[in-house]
């Protein structure tokens, strides 16, 4: 970005402010005391932060210049395509949803499923497996310096897996891990259907799926999935039943009991 905007390179009009648009943020995202205040405060933060060091007169900031003081999204993503990731609290793996199939029957009576899921977890002895990088910014991500000429170095980022914390990574053929960064594990749950329950309803078991290096596991789910059934229809707290009847019933009236079911009813057809 840098070259292809330089005043020297580029004639076209406003290619100078980008360009220093682009120098500023490239000293924003390498100087960590400016990093860390631009993550946790955002602009008006980092204004601040310069106004105080250049007593008070709020020091000079080019997105206020070419922007009328408002970054208009993330210049620093705009910069570098995306560029560092923001620190928001701690990464996740992904959470995981399973169907769980319940009768009708079950949901007004309520159950209890044992179930077991296999997840992935970390070897025993993952961490002498960590060995130090400054060029690991975090989990998943490196960050390296690239010169693109002679006086324009360019912070480059880009996905590795071998990064697992900010400073660390996975030292690939580790004896203390032999099967890689993590293990098969099956784990053993119990699931509680309440009374009543309803279709959609879930039963969340929070940090239980895959583990990785670096991350917190996440939540699995057991979604409830309603089995249909061969006589009733559930619409909400009532049950419908489409029963065939023959005239001579109609006419005369008629009884059925149920048995079998949630409890013992009666039904009485009267002559109409």
């Amino acid at each position: 970005m840098s070259l292809k905007y330089h005043p020297d390179k580029n004639k076209e009009e406003g290619a100078a402010e980008k360009f220093a648009e682009i120098a500023y943020a490239y000293e924003v995202l390498s100087d960590e005391s400016k990093k860390e205040i631009y993550d946790r405060h955002g602009e008006e933060g980092l204004k601040q932060h310069e106004g105080m060091q250049n007593g008070g007169g709020g020091g000079f900031n080019p997105f206020e210049q070419f922007f009328g003081g408002g970054f208009g999204g993330d210049p620093f993503s705009d910069m570098f395509g995306g560029g560092r990731r923001r620190e928001s609290g701690e990464q996740r793996t992904p959470s995981v949803e399973v169907p769980l199939r319940v009768s009708l029957q079950q949901f007004y009576t309520g159950d209890v499923f044992d179930v077991h899921y296999v997840r992935e977890v970390l070897c025993k002895n993952w961490e002498d497996c960590m060995r130090n990088d400054n060029e690991c910014a975090g989990p998943g991500i490196k960050m390296f310096r690239q010169q693109l000429a002679p006086g324009f170095v360019q912070q480059v980022q880009k996905d590795d897996p071998n990064c697992i914390a900010r400073g660390k990574s996975w030292r690939p053929s580790c004896k203390a891990c032999p099967s890689g960064k993590t293990e098969s594990e099956k784990i053993e749950l119990t699931i509680d259907l309440t009374k009543g329950a309803r279709p959609g309803e879930r039963m969340t078991f929070e940090g239980v799926t895959d583990e990785k290096p670096g991350f917190v596991p996440g939540d699995l789910h057991f979604v409830y999935v309603e089995v249909p059934h061969h006589r009733f229809k559930r619409d909400g707290d009532h049950l419908y039943l489409t029963k065939e009847i023959s005239l001579v019933e109609a006419l005369v009236s008629f009884m059925i009991t149920f048995t079998k079911i949630y409890f013992i009813f009666d039904i009485y057809c009267c002559n109409y």
